[in-house]
């Protein structure tokens, strides 16, 4: 009876040293694996594709779920307005060109002439002067003569006659002065019309351009390959300058961000090779760390008596570049020690 009682007890108790043991192993085990292992979530490049001219959306060429290829238009703004004012300027500029010309062509002939007339009335005024210079002399000297009776008074009449004559002579020279100064005048207001025509065609020549700039962005096209996840707005739409049409995204250019406690930080390092697991512990993909930011994000673990510190534990954004098709953003990855390369 003792003997049988007495192994009953002994049973007992290496059941509970089992027990105790295995939930020891456990609690230790899992409190390993749970400081080791570290989440993240899955995200890919992902823009909003926006329209850089306002107007009616008349055709949208693609849906949700639709894969793209670099340069494809997805999208068509109404253009009518944009082709009937680059017809308006298009005219506009033939019309100002053909004046222009007929400017510089005036311009050039008068600019030859008025010159030319200037130097020959100058040259004239110079002579009539020169002229009338002698014929005052003489015409003085004269007058005295006749008056001493020294010559006769037709003699005098003459040399009256030629200064006279010399008079009207200078001012006729400097009357041609001042015609061949009024016909500068104008060429200069010629020139000033030609250069007033020539601004007009370069500021219609820029209209013309952004219009050609603006007739391009009429297609939105995708900026490179890719799959539409977003759609903004509908055909028919009336939409402004800068309005999302459709949001696209990159599943070749993605990566997942960890959450890094400080505690943990020294493990990770730029351009390490690291395995990530999903969670359904089947999807295993590698990357590259390629960012591990500088500034703390949040407290990881709060300050508690229990962990006895009085600090908290913050987190470290570590971004892990892994470009695979196997990645959706928000699905979430853990990296632990053993896979960490």
């Amino acid at each position: 009876m003792f003997r049988e009682l007495f192994n009953k007890y002994h049973r007992s108790c290496c059941l509970l040293a089992v027990a105790l043991a295995a939930a020891a192993a456990l609690g230790c085990g899992g409190k390993k694996d749970a400081q080791a292992d570290v989440w993240g979530r899955a995200d890919a490049k992902e823009i909003d594709i926006n329209s850089k001219i306002p107007g009616r959306v008349v055709q949208l060429l693609v849906k949700e779920g639709d894969t793209v290829k670099e340069g494809q238009v997805i999208a068509y703004i109404d253009k009518r307005d944009l082709l009937a004012q680059k017809a308006q300027y298009e005219a506009s500029i033939q019309a100002l060109q053909a004046q222009q010309l007929q400017a510089s062509v005036v311009t050039s002939l008068q600019d030859g002439t008025t010159h030319s007339d200037l130097n020959t009335a100058q040259a004239a005024v110079t002579q009539a002067q020169s002229n009338l210079d002698l014929a005052a002399a003489d015409y003085q000297r004269y007058q005295e003569l006749v008056s001493e009776g020294a010559v006769p008074q037709q003699t005098f009449e003459n040399y009256r006659t030629k200064y006279e004559v010399a008079q009207a002579a200078l001012n006729q020279a400097k009357a041609g002065v001042s015609k061949a100064n009024s016909a500068l005048l104008q060429t200069d207001a010629n020139q000033a019309n030609e250069a007033a025509v020539a601004k007009k065609i370069a500021q219609a020549q820029a209209v013309l351009e952004q219009l050609e700039v603006s007739l391009d962005e009429t297609e939105i096209k995708a900026p490179f390959d890719g799959v539409i996840t977003a759609k903004y707005v509908e055909e028919g739409s009336m939409i402004s300058q800068g309005t999302p049409i459709v949001a696209i995204q990159d599943p070749t250019d993605n990566w997942v961000d960890l959450k890094v406690p400080e505690t943990e930080l020294s493990r990770y390092a730029l351009n390490q090779q690291v395995t990530l697991v999903g969670r359904d512990e089947k999807t295993k993909v590698t990357g590259t760390i390629t960012d591990i930011s500088k500034k703390a994000e949040f407290a990881t673990q709060r300050a508690t008596s229990e962990r006895g510190d009085d600090s908290d534990i913050i987190s470290f954004n570590v971004k892990i570049q892994v470009d695979s098709d196997l990645l959706r953003p928000g699905m979430r990855f853990r990296i632990t020690n053993g896979e960490r390369s």
